[in-house]
Formats: structure tokens, C-alpha cells, sequence
């Protein structure tokens, strides 16, 4: 608890993506959880005072006070920004950010070649999920964002490693580049899986084609895991989870902020 101001203590978590920088407003002792969140374009050449400026408007826009905040988390898989954010940060905030990587508490055995390669992002994910998971089955959580990363836990504690491809925006903007006859292609569902125009064929192969590889890849993650795909915990979530997880054969959990639990677990665990 904040003794001179008597209200629960709050945390912002920040994630530097290589498409977007969101950030989440959580209740840390309280029961209100997730208060807000927003997110940001995603520059480089953006000043830690332009940052800073997003940041006092979001926190305008939902009428909180930035002295409100207690604890502040960031994630980052774009190092370049990550110093950028975090000085546009302390413009508001009076409290020393922590950094998820190497060293921080997790609670997970992380069984990959090199540990630290694990994405900040995917390490939040896989403690957001551990904490829903009830039983020991496995787990894979697809994050579908400027990549499609699915991350797939072997047991609620251990992370057995990762699959990685071209996210939907991504794939749609490379068809744009390299075929000089395509016009700008839009992310609507079509009807149907055959198209009968140039648009129609476009999309479905865009959605469709993304819905299909993430089927067959949990296919193919669970026989690697020796289970039947139905035995799986899945979870979904990213910008386009919503518009793909629900055209997948397999079902998924969605869960939109499954990031910002993570990183408000990973808090608690380093505090």
C-alpha cells in the first residue's frame, strides 16, 4: 500500500515490440487487476520526450495520475528503444524501471540452447500462462503480433522452446513489396477459402494460410510432446488473435492481456 496517499499500489508494465510499445496499468494488491492499456507505433528516431508525451496523454485520457504509479516493469525485444522508453518513463514516474532478462526471477526452467535468446516478450507470456495453468499438462501460447511466436511449455514450469514466422501484417506487406500486380491487400475474412477475385484470393490466403499453419503446427508440437493436440492448454493473444485463433481448428483461450499478467507475475516475483 502507498501509506501517504492510502491506494493500492500500481504498476506499469511497458513492452517494446518490434511493431508497436504497449503498456498496461495493474492494480497490484487491489482486486480491479488491469485498469488500462494502450500502445504506440513502434520508431526509432522518436525523442524520449515524444515518448514521454504519449505517455502523460494516455494517463490523461483515463484521468490517472502518474505519481499514482508504485512499480514499473518493461520488456523489450527492440534494445535500441529500451533506454529511449525507459527515460521518457522517469519524465512521470519516480520509480527505477526492471528490466526483464537474464537474472530476473522467472519461476520457469527455461530448456533451450541459450536461455537469455528467449525473447522478453515470450518469457512474459510463458509466466502469464504458467500462473492459469490447474494441471500438468503442456501448453502452447501463440502470440499473434508483427510475428506469429508460438511458445510451448512442456509442464507449467518448464519451457521446452519456441516456434517463430512471419506475423499477418508482415507477410502481407512482403506480398505488397515483391509482386508488382498486387494492390495494397486489407485483412477482411472472405466468404470463402477459394477466391474468385485478386483481393478475395489475397486475404483468404493470408488468413486462411495463417489459420492453417498454426493448426498444423500444434499438431506437430504435440507429437513432438508425445500428447494428443486436445490434451493441450492453449492460449492466444496479440493484435490479431482475435481475428485468427477462432478460425482455428484447435481452441484457444484468448487472452488479450496475457502479456501484461506475465510482466505484472514477474514483478511480484523480483520485488
Amino acid at each position: 500500500m502507498n501509506a501517504e496517499r492510502g491506494a493500492p499500489d500500481m504498476l506499469l508494465a511497458i513492452h517494446i515490440g518490434n511493431a508497436r510499445i504497449s503498456l498496461g496499468v495493474t492494480d497490484l494488491v487491489g482486486e480491479r487487476g488491469l485498469l488500462f492499456c494502450a500502445a504506440c507505433s513502434a520508431a526509432n528516431d522518436r525523442t524520449a520526450d515524444e515518448y514521454a508525451v504519449w505517455l502523460g496523454q494516455i494517463f490523461a485520457l483515463h484521468t490517472f495520475a502518474p505519481a499514482q504509479i508504485t512499480g514499473l516493469i518493461v520488456s523489450s525485444v527492440v534494445p535500441s528503444l529500451t533506454d529511449t522508453i525507459c527515460s521518457a518513463a522517469a519524465r512521470l514516474i519516480s520509480v527505477p524501471p526492471k528490466i526483464v532478462g537474464s537474472g530476473m526471477k522467472t519461476g520457469l526452467r527455461i530448456r533451450i540452447e541459450n536461455p537469455a535468446q528467449l525473447g522478453a516478450d515470450l518469457v512474459s507470456l510463458a509466466v502469464g500462462a504458467s500462473d492459469r495453468i490447474v494441471d500438468s499438462r503442456p501448453c502452447v501460447i501463440v502470440s499473434f503480433d508483427a510475428a506469429t511466436a508460438l511458445t510451448v511449455l512442456s509442464s507449467p514450469d518448464e519451457v521446452a522452446g519456441a516456434v517463430i514466422m512471419p506475423g499477418l501484417l508482415s507477410s502481407a506487406r512482403a506480398l505488397e513489396r515483391d509482386a508488382a500486380l498486387l494492390t495494397e491487400i486489407s485483412l477482411e475474412l472472405p466468404r470463402r477459402v477459394i477466391g474468385r477475385n485478386t483481393q478475395d484470393a489475397l486475404r483468404a490466403g493470408l488468413l486462411y494460410g495463417a489459420v492453417a499453419q498454426v493448426d498444423g503446427l500444434i499438431d506437430r508440437i504435440a507429437e513432438e510432446l508425445g500428447t494428443a493436440p486436445e490434451a493441450l492448454w492453449l492460449f492466444a493473444c496479440g493484435m490479431y488473435a482475435e481475428r485468427i485463433a477462432p478460425l482455428c481448428r484447435h481452441r484457444f483461450a484468448l487472452v488479450p492481456h496475457l502479456l501484461f499478467e506475465g510482466l505484472a507475475a514477474l514483478y511480484r516475483k523480483n520485488c
